[in-house]
């Protein structure tokens, strides 16, 4: 169970008290509160009380622990993404590079970021082969549990991929790839590295040129803030160290860029948007959909 994190008696936030066996004692004034989240007891009076502090459900799977804020009877564990489609635990996968930012910004606009892949040459510039992210043909699945976007075209080899997949894999020319989007909601989309599909001077793909997925988790702090959390998912290269801190770094360099961008968005959103209408272009499609989703979603809710 997670437990709303304000003391009801002075909004002193409880994550600076502490656990003493399976109660949490607030850091200010010591009211002490059950996993179930009564109030059972106040020092300053040697009593207890019937008040009890919102719960919520936890689901943890893996490395990710999820929170359901719905109705307690309407929550279902089915609809936690499915694991399988990244490799989490999953049988020769390797779970690698957490990391964890805190966004002075609202959630959409990292969600839009992440179903725009276009900004990848400029904001992303040395990533190799980023050139080809301009203006790649799309084409989207509707699937059970996610909307998927695929990107498909022709890339070359750079310095980056000698990094990931070994030097000894580097090819000449362009090799056929794509590269996959699952929006499986507002709170945890999936990107990878481009797949290979065909290889310049062989006949199938290195099987070392595996998956490598990229997970971000998206939860919402306030209207204009966000916490996001990012980790990658691998089927090659399952004991390599070095190639954890390789990408743990780039993955790192990777959404300082996106957030020193989507800040820098922030102060003028609703300023803008009051003066100016939305230029919106073909390569939004994908995010203006995403956004009805998420509209959708929101009105079923109220």
């Amino acid at each position: 169970m997670a437990i709303y994190g304000l003391c009801p008696h002075r909004y002193f936030p409880l994550a600076q008290g502490r656990i003493e066996g399976d109660t949490l004692v607030c850091g200010y004034h010591g009211f002490v509160f059950e996993a179930d989240g009564k109030c059972s007891g106040i020092p300053s009076q040697g009593t207890g009380t019937g008040f009890c502090q919102p719960t919520y459900r936890i689901e943890e799977r893996g490395p990710l622990c999820w929170i359901w804020m719905g109705d307690k009877d309407r929550c279902d564990p089915d609809l936690i993404p499915p694991y399988e489609d990244f490799g989490l635990g999953v049988e020769g996968w390797r779970y690698s590079s957490p990391n964890h930012f805190t966004i002075k910004a609202r959630a959409q606009l990292l969600i839009d970021n992440l179903m725009d892949l276009t900004h990848l040459p400029y904001l992303h510039h040395h990533i190799a082969g980023g050139e080809a992210m301009k203006a790649m043909p799309m084409r989207e699945e509707e699937r059970e549990r996610s909307y998927r976007l695929i990107r498909s075209g022709k890339l070359p080899w750079g310095g980056f991929h000698d990094m990931l997949w070994g030097s000894e894999h580097r090819y000449e020319g362009l090799a056929d790839w794509e590269s996959i989007t699952d929006f499986y909601g507002p709170e945890l989309i999936r990107t990878n590295m481009p797949l290979f599909v065909k290889v310049p001077g062989h006949e199938q793909v290195p099987p070392a040129l595996g998956h490598l997925h990229i997970l971000h988790g998206i939860t919402p702090e306030t209207a204009t803030s966000s916490h996001y959390f990012g980790f990658a998912n691998r089927n090659f290269r399952l004991d390599d160290e070095a190639l954890d801190t390789f990408q743990l770094e780039s993955d790192k360099k990777i959404r300082q860029q996106d957030i020193d961008a989507i800040e820098a968005i922030e102060p003028h959103v609703d300023a803008a948007s009051q003066l100016q209408r939305e230029l919106l272009v073909k390569s939004d499609g994908p995010a203006v959909k995403v956004r009805r989703r998420i509209a959708r979603m929101l009105e079923a809710e109220a």
